[in-house]
């Protein structure tokens, strides 16, 4: 009876997901199975898994992973006109598919801290871009360029960091630093140090020897979570500014505060100067706020062996885990993660080119790229025509398999001739390489040609915030040739600029994009109105900040905590915000982004709020110097 319960819900499995135009069954399953493709050891992984966790078989059966071997990836190399790459020896002449075993049993790197022994094999939980570069090496190596791989280097591990490229710079111990000056356009940029730092924690906090050399590492830096991001005021935490305020203090606000709803046992009570100085609060929005999108370290800390599911399963426990944030830092050393694109374990080609898997992340009040994508003309032809488009096809062929562009088809994808015959645009996971400005910080400046912004700041003295000595990361020039003045009657108006060295390059290599579609003339002239909103934009930054150094200089704000007083916080709704808002509005074509969420809300807003209490502070200066005159 059991066993013929078993079948019928295998049978109502089958063709339920039959029934689901284009979605694999586990017939194909055993098919290839019978066919000797799928490798013994993958095929023991999935006798188990298809019963503890058949929604991952399923999605690795739907992906091109389970229909081929290693080696069909030199196809893909072809048809993208990328050229012969070196996939790993071990992977040239492997006759099966590539299933669980081929990435958790066969990572590249074989002294990983996280391996553990699952039922026989081997393996990690984690596969990594180290790991996927071993077929996928052009891909892996462009990842490590960008700053996809150090989102949360540059930003949410950012302190943290920054100790350690201080340290290494001070002790002259560069070895300690992911070699970005050295491989950025040449090679696979990997932190070796955390690497090793991984394992000397591990056995630390296991109990096990550590040499003197990792224990002073370890006493220097710990982790970057050993304080809940207490402490830390800057633009990588904003909410660190209000909760971490001064100006309670100065008035004499200290009250006693809750928590857990400051009710029965669980209430928690302590007298705070501000919420970060409660012994409860801990930031952990982080987690789900910077992390998912920014990505995490992750540290292996323990392995244990629990029950799950009625089998007793032996594996690492992780922190900073789970996460598929870009920048996800691995304990093998890898930078960035392939999964915050393309999800496991069906990998699909087709959800990386949605516009909404970039959305994901690039959306909201600082960065609405998915809703200015949105409002263009662009993403209006796509919302129209996506049923019709082939969103698997390599090579990409311009009108024959989409009609408008996504995120990734100007920013990335390979792009070929309608009939296929010829690859127009060569694609990049090098997100830079189609980009000239820094649309994300203060003030108009090229971007870097590097990914790593604090070995920029510590070792070059570069600060990609403010653009400080920016010319010593950027290959090439520009020149600003001012358009007719007022009242002129003459064409071009506005200004022009014109690039040279690697700016030129990235300018030219978007606009090949473009004329695909567009003549020459009209990709000229929108890139000449969009670049005028980079000046025009600049203008009004340096107009604001300039203001509020010359509160901070008068003693109307408190440079402290440049976070926690009102003209502090416009001021980065000004750059974080609205600024971009007006800059990426313009470049995107989405004009109630450049207009009424960009620089209406930039200058209407923001600088007058500015504006506004900066005259009534001044006068309120002067009325308490009136006051004391009187006084005496």
């Amino acid at each position: 009876m059991k066993k013929l319960a078993f079948l019928l819900a295998i049978l109502f499995i089958g063709t339920t997901l039959l029934a689901a135009k284009g979605l694999a069954t586990p017939a194909l399953l055993q098919k290839l199975e019978a066919e000797g493709k799928v490798s013994p050891q993958t095929q023991a992984c999935l006798a188990c898994h298809m019963r503890v966790t058949p929604g991952i078989v399923m999605d690795w059966l739907n992906s091109k992973h389970a229909l081929n071997p290693p080696a069909n990836v030199e196809k893909l190399y072809e048809a993208i006109g990328a050229g012969p790459q070196p996939i790993a020896k071990k992977f040239q002449n492997y006759k099966y598919v590539v299933g669980c075993y081929e990435c958790h049993g066969m990572y590249k790197v074989k002294d990983r801290v996280d391996a553990v022994n699952h039922f026989g094999f081997k393996i990690v939980t984690i596969v990594t871009l180290q790991d996927c570069s071993q077929c996928h090496p052009k891909e892996a190596k462009e990842i490590s360029w960008t700053w996809h791989a150090f989102a949360a280097l540059n930003t949410n591990l950012n302190p943290w960091y920054k100790k350690i490229v201080k340290y290494a710079k001070d002790h002259n111990e560069m070895d300690m630093l992911p070699p970005v000056f050295k491989l950025t356009h040449k090679g696979l940029i990997t932190w070796q140090w955390y690497k090793d730092y991984a394992k000397a924690l591990y056995d630390y906090l296991n109990g096990k020897p550590v040499s003197a050399k990792w224990m002073k590492y370890i006493k220097l830096f710990g982790t970057p979570y050993d304080y809940d991001f207490k402490n830390i005021v800057s633009p990588l935490y904003p909410a660190s500014g209000g909760l971490n305020t001064t100006v309670a203090a100065k008035v004499g606000y200290k009250p006693t505060i809750g928590a857990v709803c400051a009710v029965g046992k669980w209430n928690y009570y302590e007298q705070i100067s501000n919420p970060m100085s409660h012994p409860m609060f801990k930031n952990a929005y982080a987690y789900h706020a910077c992390y998912e999108c920014h990505g995490t370290l992750v540290v292996p800390y323990k392995t244990e062996t629990k029950m799950i599911k009625g089998f007793p399963v032996t594996r690492m426990d992780y922190w900073g885990w789970p996460s598929n944030g870009a920048g996800r830092i691995d304990p093998d050393g890898s930078l960035g993660t392939c999964t915050a694109c393309h999800p496991r374990h069906s990998f699909s080609v087709a959800q990386a080119r949605e516009p909404w898997t970039c959305g994901q992340c690039h959306l909201g009040y600082d960065h609405p790229h998915i809703e200015i994508y949105e409002e263009s003309k662009h993403g209006n032809i796509y919302d129209a025509n996506k049923e019709k488009w082939n969103m698997e096809a390599i090579p990409w062929k311009v009108g024959t398999d989409f009609n408008a562009p996504t995120c990734a088809t100007c920013h990335m994808s390979t792009i070929a001739s309608p009939d296929g015959s010829q690859i127009l645009v060569k694609g990049t996971h090098d997100l830079r390489a189609r980009l000239v400005w820094d649309q994300m910080h203060f003030f108009t400046y090229p971007k870097a040609d590097y990914p790593d912004n604090v070995q920029l700041a510590v070792i070059k003295g570069v600060s990609v915030l403010t653009g400080a000595n920016i010319q010593k990361a950027v290959s090439g020039g520009f020149k600003v040739i001012p358009g007719p003045k007022a009242g002129e009657l003459a064409f071009p108006r506005l200004a022009t600029i014109k690039y040279y060295g690697a700016l030129a390059q990235k300018r030219a290599a978007m606009e090949k994009v473009c004329t695909l579609c567009h003549s020459t003339q009209w990709t000229k002239n929108f890139f000449r109105t969009a670049d005028q909103n980079m000046i025009d934009y600049d203008i009004v930054a340096h107009y604001a900040f300039d203001l509020l150094k010359k509160a901070w200089k008068e003693g109307i704000q408190d440079p402290h905590n440049k976070l926690d007083e009102v003209m502090e916080v416009e001021w980065y709704y000004i750059w974080h915000h609205q600024g971009r808002r007006w800059r990426n509005g313009a470049f995107m074509m989405g004009p109630d982004f450049a207009h009424w969420f960009g620089i209406v809300d930039t200058v209407m807003e923001a600088l007058n709020r500015m504006l506004g209490y900066y005259q009534m502070a001044k006068e309120v200066k002067m009325l308490q110097t009136q006051l004391q005159a009187l006084a005496k």
